[in-house]
């Protein structure tokens, strides 16, 4: 874990989030032109938050939740598995997420590469800040 643990502590900011559908086709779930950061602290401690570029106004409260993603908590990484598992603390939408995300990582460079195991075939793609 120490040497994963080295490459995932910091800040990431979003470059892209990407849904591939069975058929190939691929949809943006906050648009082409999301934005985001994720940040990993040494202590254990994550956060995340995602967002379309241009919003409207917010009228309608069930309408942000596809519009915005932000969570919090711990995370834990198993590198036999290569997965970093993030332990849901809090969420923008209680109820939206499992307790438990785990994510496949990848990291080439300064990008972060994350992958959804649970079937919704999204992946994640970071870039370092710091």
């Amino acid at each position: 874990m120490e040497d994963v643990a080295k490459h995932i502590v910091g800040t990431w900011r979003l470059v892209h989030q990407i849904k591939i559908n069975a058929d190939g086709t691929t949809e943006y779930p906050y648009g082409e032109d999301a934005i985001g950061y994720i940040s990993y602290s040494d202590t254990g401690i994550m956060s995340v938050h995602i967002s379309r570029k241009s919003r409207a106004e917010v009228k309608d409260i069930a309408d942000l939740k596809h519009d915005y993603l932000a969570y919090f908590g711990k995370y834990e990484i198993d590198s036999e598995k290569q997965v970093v598992r993030h332990l849901v603390e809090g969420e923008l939408f209680p109820g939206g997420h499992a307790q438990v995300l785990v994510r496949k990582y990848r990291f080439d460079g300064d990008l972060m590469y994350l992958k959804t195991v649970d079937g919704s075939n999204l992946e994640i793609l970071w870039q370092r800040v710091r």
